[in-house]
């Protein structure tokens, strides 16, 4: 399955045949271009190119979607028949195996529905085009280029995420977390933002939590980084983020109290959080 619909594009015409408007008037870029070239006017022939050229923006290569069905906060399913899980964020879950809801979850659901149900939307992809479940992995954004992600979050309805290499938006999610975070909208104002301690985690604390602690040891294996925060819980960072996203060393977080956020789970009796990108963690004073 082909991730964007490609459409075809004309053969460029020759510069003899191109025109610039300038002053309301046509004029043939080969003349301009010419003109420029005599003079040896670097700067103009750079300024002619630049008006030549077609903007850059971050919404290249979107394609035009229809949204089918939503299924909870941060996925959808489309027309096409492809799953769709939203890129930087992560909303509140509907329970699953007899648990209950977690905290909003509905409102989440119904409010992403009505952004986007049986609408048309555009699709845009990362680097990172699908997840280990098959779900494409994209942002939202409705005809006037407003992220549905940014909405969400800024309504307290989702929290920011950041898993490389999906990490192109990361600044403007948090940025827009925030804002809610201040005001106390939604899931912060509930029981979900609330931290769970790290030497109080057991195994039945999986899946997505905030959780509190000081970085008490710090390990490393042929793989991974290990930041523990007790004796039955560490983050884990793969050693490729590590040299990629974090500009320290690992030890220099030995001792620091955090706030970080994930996935838990839990092997050999022991408890993981995996952390791909600093985003991830908050420094505590």
């Amino acid at each position: 399955m082909q991730p964007f619909a490609r459409i075809p594009q004309k053969a460029p015409q020759s510069g003899a045949f191109l025109h610039l408007r300038l002053c309301k008037r046509e004029i043939p870029v080969a003349r301009l271009l010419s003109w420029f070239r005599h003079r040896n006017s670097t700067v103009a022939l750079l300024i002619v190119l630049a008006l030549l050229l077609p903007p850059l923006t971050a919404t290249a290569g979107a394609e035009g979607v229809t949204v089918r069905h939503v299924v909870d906060g941060d996925s959808v399913i489309l027309t096409d028949q492809r799953q769709v899980r939203l890129i930087g964020i992560n909303a509140p879950e509907f329970g699953k195996h007899g648990k209950p809801d977690e905290p909003l979850a509905v409102v989440a659901r119904d409010r992403l529905r009505a952004l986007v149900q049986g609408r048309d939307v555009r699709l845009v992809l990362e680097e990172e085009q699908r997840d280990h479940y098959g779900r494409w992995l994209a942002h939202l954004l409705l005809p006037d280029d407003t992220r549905v992600e940014e909405i969400l979050i800024k309504e307290g309805l989702a929290s920011a995420i950041a898993i490389p290499p999906n990490v192109s938006q990361v600044r403007r999610l948090f940025d827009a977390e925030a804002i809610a975070r201040t005001a106390r909208r939604g899931i912060w104002g509930s029981t979900y933002s609330t931290p769970l301690i790290a030497e109080s985690l057991t195994t039945s604390h999986t899946g997505f939590h905030f959780v509190r602690g000081r970085v008490t040891h710090v390990g490393r294996s042929q793989k991974y980084v290990y930041l523990d925060m007790g004796p039955r819980f560490a983050l884990r960072i793969a050693h490729a983020d590590w040299k990629q996203y974090f500009h320290n060393r690992p030890e220099d977080w030995r001792g620091t109290r955090i706030e970080a956020r994930g996935w838990i789970s839990e092997q050999n009796e022991r408890l993981h959080m995996g952390i791909g990108h600093p985003a991830m963690l908050q420094r505590l004073p």
